[in-house]
């Protein structure tokens, strides 16, 4: 045995774990809190699409374009809703139709909820529109077509280093007052006195795409006064607008026969179940408030804050309360209800004159140059459809017409261009000059054509091949 072989032993150390760690998931873009979360002014989705693309140091149009429209899947969004063929952009003007919708509840708003959700690893994204009542709001009137806003808040919330944001209360359309300040919201800037869109291509929450300028309470900014009616009914509106944000989380989703089996009870309990009486009291036509009844449409938000209201009941009783028992109001005293501002008072229509208009048809099927049938609807003061419904040949004939004039100008047009470029490559080669595009370019600038050429080409804007 070797010297010191006693003292030689086998040293068990502690194993290693060589296994890779769990590491949780990780979002692709930064899950940014949302502002107002559990409190009635809690953030809309565009705003928080805003504010999440500058934590990014992007627009929201590279937001867009890069990231949200890949997974929505939908090509539309990057077109900005252009046709096929031709070109747009993401989140043009033209496209605010849908980009408002985002706060809705149809399913733009599921596509962006759910994407943003995958994006962010978030699950309260849903809290930020009004997906969770889509089975008991219509989409009809339910949205602003523009951005609206209440400057004074701006302002509190900048002096106190707060974020600017835009709360899902005001994407409301029949909000019109903030009642913390009692002035009514601002659609417009004070500064060039244009409409906002709610998620335009370079937004910036606070600041008008347009001009840049601050939207907050300035000295120069009035406040619009607001009268004690309409008061009255702003704070009513918003109370129950703000009640429905709070406890929306908390409640169960409404089902789509939730609204005829509280309209019934309101009826039985307000009217004694007579639809005429009821249908006088809420100021709505009696055939309107059977189809309500049948489950055959959704009662839009505005007819269904008046209806409570005339019969003074709290919006989330209606939608959530059995048994409902109303305080029969007094029908010789009635609520006076503000008019919708979006809806003008309906006119009587317009006798069909079908000889007068049959004539102007035949006149304009002789007209020169000839006119596309947009624009003989616009002179007759008529609506093309109608045209087309009771004069189907008389119709087809002058589009038919019109589309052959539009041809041949084109091929005449097409033909000058052809013309003056073998003209100017001609004029060019025989003088040893290569004729390159910014050559044949500069002879147009220079007016060195006939002014006739010249004008046919720059409206063309023709590719001149070099």
């Amino acid at each position: 045995m070797v010297k010191g072989a006693q003292n030689d032993a086998f040293t068990i150390y502690a194993s290693w774990n060589v296994a890779l760690p769990q590491f949780s998931p990780r979002s692709r873009l930064h899950s940014l809190q949302p502002r107002g979360t559990g409190t009635a002014l809690i953030e809309c989705l565009t705003s928080y699409v805003a504010r999440l693309a500058a934590s990014h140091c992007v627009s929201p149009s590279v937001l867009l374009s890069s990231t949200i429209a890949p997974i929505i899947g939908k090509n539309y969004w990057l077109q900005g809703g252009a046709r096929l063929g031709t070109t747009g952009s993401a989140l043009s003007k033209s496209f605010n139709i849908h980009i408002r919708a985002i706060n809705g509840i149809g399913v733009i708003a599921s596509y962006w909820v759910h994407t943003l959700q995958t994006l962010t690893l978030r699950n309260d994204l849903a809290q930020l529109t009004m997906l969770r009542w889509q089975s008991v709001f219509s989409h009809r009137h339910l949205l602003r077509p523009t951005r609206a806003w209440c400057p004074a808040c701006y302002e509190d919330w900048a002096s106190n280093d707060q974020p600017i944001y835009e709360p899902l209360l005001w994407t409301f359309r029949d909000v019109a007052v903030c009642l913390l300040h009692e002035r009514r919201l601002q659609s417009a800037c004070h500064n060039c006195n244009r409409t906002l869109q709610w998620l335009p291509r370079l937004a910036r929450p606070g600041y008008c795409e347009k001009c840049n300028v601050w939207l907050g309470d300035r000295a120069e900014i009035k406040a619009d006064s607001v009268t004690t009616e309409e008061l009255q009914w702003q704070s009513w509106v918003v109370s129950n607008l703000q009640e429905i944000i709070i406890t929306g989380e908390h409640l169960p989703t409404p089902t789509t026969g939730r609204i005829p089996e509280a309209l019934t009870l309101c009826i039985d309990s307000a009217s004694d179940g007579v639809m005429n009486r009821f249908s006088s009291l809420i100021g709505k036509p009696k055939n309107t408030v059977w189809g309500w009844l049948q489950g055959k449409s959704l009662i839009p938000l505005s007819d269904l804050l008046r209806l409570c209201y005339s019969v003074d009941l709290p919006l989330i009783d209606f939608l959530y309360t059995d048994g409902l028992t109303l305080s029969r109001p007094d029908p010789t005293l009635p609520r006076i209800l503000p008019q919708h501002e979006w809806r003008s008072p309906r006119q009587r229509p317009k006798p069909f004159d079908r000889s007068a208009l049959e004539q102007a048809l035949t006149t304009a099927l002789t007209e020169n140059p000839p006119k596309p049938m947009t624009q003989v609807a616009h002179v007759l003061k008529t609506h093309k459809r109608s045209l087309y419904k009771h004069f189907p040949k008389l119709c087809k004939a002058i589009s038919a017409r019109y589309l052959n004039y539009r041809s041949a100008n084109d091929q005449k047009v097409r033909d000058l261009k052809a013309a003056t470029n073998d003209e100017l490559r001609s004029r060019l080669s025989t003088n040893g000059i290569h004729p390159s595009r910014r050559r044949i370019m500069s002879l147009i600038r220079s007016q060195r054509v006939d002014p006739q050429s010249q004008k046919h080409l720059l409206r063309g804007k023709m590719a001149i091949a070099a």
